[in-house]
């Protein structure tokens, strides 16, 4: 019951707006609550996304700068193995180079005992010498003198002395030539057959050949 003095309000009519202004007031707030969340959700998200871009960027710069640090470091290393490399092969081609030189003089060396082995065996091996020496003349023009050590002197004397007397060559000794050897003076020509001479041409011959046979 309402007295006079009562303020009308269109409730008074039973109209029900007090309540529709709450529920939208509420709907509002959670609109509001949603809104914010959502905006939230987006700020966390770009955060998210910037810190994995930048994550990213960070670490391909750094993988590029270590692959190509690396990169760097392989080719130093490969550069030098590569010195190590040539530098081991000459040293190793000298060595064989040297290796083999020695071989070679031990061998002419050996061959060299032998061959005065041989003469002290068959002393008569010095008509061989002498004719081979003989025959090496392009002429021969007189007078012509054979000299020979004094041992082999007689010995050839004695073998074979008649035919070369019968040749007009005249027989001389000189101490200081080594048995198995010789010299021929003719008016022409001067040959040195003596044993170091012929060992010599014939080392320096082995050395030749084979020079040759690695170069080719």
């Amino acid at each position: 019951k309402q007295t006079a003095f009562q303020r009308w309000e269109m409730t008074s009519f039973g109209d029900a707006r007090p309540a529709q202004v709450e529920r939208q007031q509420a709907e509002e707030k959670i609109t509001q609550t949603e809104l914010n969340a959502i905006r939230e959700a987006a700020r966390s998200e770009a955060y998210s996304a910037a810190y994995q871009e930048a994550y990213q960027a960070g670490y391909q710069e750094c993988r590029a700068n270590g692959e190509r640090e690396m990169h760097e470091k392989t080719d130093v290393t490969l550069t030098q193995l590569e010195q190590l490399r040539d530098q081991f092969s000459h040293q190793l081609q000298l060595a064989h180079q040297d290796i083999g030189q020695e071989f070679v003089q031990l061998a002419l060396d050996f061959a060299n005992v032998l061959c005065q082995a041989h003469l002290e065996i068959h002393p008569e091996a010095i008509l061989d010498i002498v004719n081979q020496a003989i025959q090496s003349l392009p002429s021969i023009s007189q007078p012509a003198q054979l000299i020979l050590n004094p041992e082999d002197l007689a010995l050839v004397r004695e073998l074979n002395g008649d035919k070369l007397q019968n040749e007009a060559w005249r027989l001389s000794s000189d101490p200081h030539l080594r048995r198995g050897g010789c010299r021929i003076e003719t008016a022409k020509n001067l040959l040195d057959a003596s044993y170091e001479s012929r060992w010599e041409q014939l080392s320096q011959g082995v050395k030749t050949a084979l020079q040759t046979s690695k170069s080719s």
